[in-house]
């Protein structure tokens, strides 16, 4: 391997600080349009005027299959298909959660904070995530939030408890989605059709639908372990 092979591997090996400051900057954005999503539908009385439950249910059904498909296939999207596709379902996240838990303005508003930290943090030190020292910062500086905003409006016990979780939950995810942020940063080297904002839109959007990816798989090893243990009792 020669050298200039060497240096273009090691180039790559990491994420650019400036694409992952962004991802994070996209990824607190979404996460603070889906609060006011959640508060304007709670303050409109929207959903409990006009819409039956069957139909939020019905929404966070298409929400999980759009966000599932969507991170399937991201990187067949071009940017402004992707962009829509962002705006579809942090508008189904924010509806869907202001029926389901009231008080996801509060954890969504808490999460943000903290990739907006963490954007900042990268971006002025210039430190990629192939370090863990973002991956610590990202937990800290999320509790600390979780802290200040819980205490500032006064939230319940069961608040303070799902919004610590949401954040060591989210950060978890980031490290897990490492290798996929790895292949955007590759995409920028090797692609000439890709650039710095669209591969910033695609982590952003990795990361939001992170949990619902997760939630998604964990409901279809659930449904093929209850086949597996029917399937057992058959004659």
């Amino acid at each position: 391997m020669g050298p200039l092979a060497a240096i273009r591997i090691r180039q790559i090996a990491f994420i650019p600080a400036t694409m992952l400051s962004l991802t994070y900057w996209y990824t607190a954005l979404g996460l603070w349009c889906t609060a006011g999503i959640i508060w304007l539908t709670l303050y409109t009385h929207f959903l409990i005027t006009h819409v039956q439950p069957v139909v939020v249910l019905w929404i966070s059904a298409l929400l999980l299959g759009l966000g599932y498909g969507a991170v399937t296939c991201l990187s067949r999207f071009g940017t402004v298909v992707a962009t829509l596709i962002y705006i579809a379902i942090i508008t189904l996240t924010g509806v869907s959660l202001a029926y389901l838990f009231s008080s996801g303005a509060t954890i969504f508003v808490i999460v943000g904070i903290m990739f907006s930290l963490n954007a900042l943090f990268i971006f002025y030190l210039n430190i990629s995530s192939g370090l863990f020292r973002p991956l610590i910062f990202m937990a800290v500086s999320g509790i600390i939030a979780a802290i200040v905003v819980n205490s500032l409006v006064a939230s319940s016990t069961m608040v303070w408890i799902v919004s610590m979780l949401t954040v060591l939950v989210w950060t978890l995810i980031t490290a897990l989605e490492k290798s996929t942020l790895h292949g955007y940063a590759r995409m920028l080297y090797h692609s000439e059709f890709s650039s710095l904002l669209r591969c910033a839109l695609f982590g952003a959007l990795t990361l939001y639908l992170g949990i619902i990816n997760a939630v998604v798989t964990l409901c279809r090893y659930i449904i093929l372990m209850i086949l597996e243990i029917l399937l057992s009792f058959r004659p």
